[in-house]
């Protein structure tokens, strides 16, 4: 067995305390020494994240629309806020809704706003229109004389309307120019398997639709107008609504850019800007906010 004298292990403990303590020492002050000669770790620079541009607006544009948007005046203080708003400098053409869509096709317009949702889509899906959005809505009435001699106000839908205006020989005033009132128009004609065409009693006028409407109350006939329109010619004319209401009589507006990948020379940087804007909470307002004689024109109906 082994034996040691309490003093001489303490002897022993207090030695290899000593050199337990130099050592550590040492390790210490080695460490330091390589902290100094290594340096810190070198702290990687972040790159810098590069702000996105937004395009530049092009300084002006056209918009194809139809004679209804132009007639009720809301052209005038819709197109006014977003020329300010993007520095552009906008050319409104008020056409039909065909007449518009065939600019669109021809490259002459950069941006359309229509209401003939079947010509819409076709013009989408042929390659010539991108980005189509819903704006607005609003409808349509069927109008006429205040004696209303083909008794059109005892009906209660579209179907016994227009087929007693047939059958009484009455005049109607068609619009004629394939905008977006004259195909609806045609397509009730249609889904009722009405023929008018060629007869002495209906007349094609060629024109927008306030003017329309001007010869319609001159003539004594039937119309069809949307009521944004109306609301705005309601004191100018001797004609009363005598059908409305009817889901038939719906009337949405769409905007949609002509697609730039047909022609080089759009401003298609306007015309998306147009597009936010029309359908933004700051141009959606100015829609739902616009009134004429007390009436609400036009419903915004912008999708988020």
């Amino acid at each position: 067995m082994f034996y040691v004298k309490g003093g001489r292990f303490k002897t022993i403990l207090t030695v290899l305390f000593v050199v337990a303590m130099i050592f550590g020492c040492l390790g210490v002050a080695y460490g330091r020494y390589l902290a100094k000669v290594e340096g810190p770790a070198p702290v990687q620079a972040s790159t810098p994240v590069k702000k996105q541009e937004l395009p530049k607006v092009e300084s002006s544009m056209v918009l194809a629309t139809t004679t209804s948007t132009q007639d009720t005046g809301l052209l005038d203080v819709l197109i006014p806020a977003f020329d300010k708003k993007y520095d552009v400098k906008t050319k409104v053409v008020a056409v039909g809704t065909g007449e518009a869509i065939e600019m669109g096709k021809q490259g002459n317009a950069d941006v359309i706003l229509v209401h003939a949702r079947k010509s819409e889509d076709e013009f989408v899906a042929s390659g010539y229109g991108v980005n189509r959005k819903d704006v607005m809505y609003n409808y349509f009435f069927l109008v006429g004389p205040q004696n209303d001699p083909a008794m059109v106000e005892d009906t209660k839908d579209a179907e016994s309307a227009m087929k007693k205006i047939a059958y009484a020989k009455t005049k109607f005033v068609s619009r004629g120019d394939q905008s977006g009132t004259h195909k609806k128009e045609l397509a009730i004609w249609d889904k009722y398997n009405l023929k008018p065409q060629g007869n002495k009693w209906y007349i094609e006028s060629g024109q927008g639709m306030g003017a329309t409407l001007t010869m319609a109350s001159e003539m004594g006939a039937y119309t069809l107008v949307d009521s944004g329109t109306w609301y705005k010619f309601v004191d100018k004319v001797d004609l009363k609504v005598v059908l409305q209401g009817e889901p038939v009589l719906f009337n949405p507006y769409g905007i949609i850019a002509v697609n730039p990948e047909k022609y080089s020379n759009l401003s298609k940087n306007a015309a998306a800007a147009f597009i936010d804007f029309i359908t933004s909470d700051e141009g959606q307002k100015i829609i739902g906010d616009y009134k004429a004689n007390g009436k609400q024109l036009f419903i915004p109906d912008a999708k988020k």
